[in-house]
């Protein structure tokens, strides 16, 4: 037995290209309906934002000569799939529908700046 365990996930950062802060808002805060969270100022000089909903935060960082990656992501746990995925057309974002986990309906959805992200529901028993 190891003397130190994880315990859980503090938060998960995604890249974002500079000043895009009002897109990354109007999609993670709008149509996600995240909380925006306030950056500490000593890391606001740097740009980005932070999000979080449902015990997890999300972060974006600033990168120049962003690209988003094709195949990484994470995967948000959603209560009520298909009715976000109806804010989400409504907003003109493509929902990719794609092979379903036992127990479980998935879509993936590219944010404003090409990040991909899973969004994932458990059935209900």
């Amino acid at each position: 037995m190891t003397a130190w365990r994880i315990v859980g996930l503090h938060h998960l950062q995604l890249a974002m290209p500079p000043g895009q802060e009002e897109v990354a808002e109007r999609f993670y805060a709008g149509a996600l309906g995240m909380e925006p969270v306030p950056k500490p100022a000593h890391l606001a000089t740097r740009g980005g934002c932070w999000f979080r909903a449902g015990g997890l935060e999300l972060h974006l960082g600033v990168e120049e000569g962003f690209h988003a990656s094709a195949k990484a992501h994470p995967a948000l746990r959603i209560d009520g799939l298909d009715a976000l995925c109806a804010v989400l057309r409504g907003t003109g974002a493509e929902i990719a529908e794609d092979t379903q986990l036992a127990g479980h309906d998935r879509r993936y959805v590219r944010d404003p700046f090409g990040n991909r992200l899973e969004l994932i529901e458990e059935h209900s028993a």
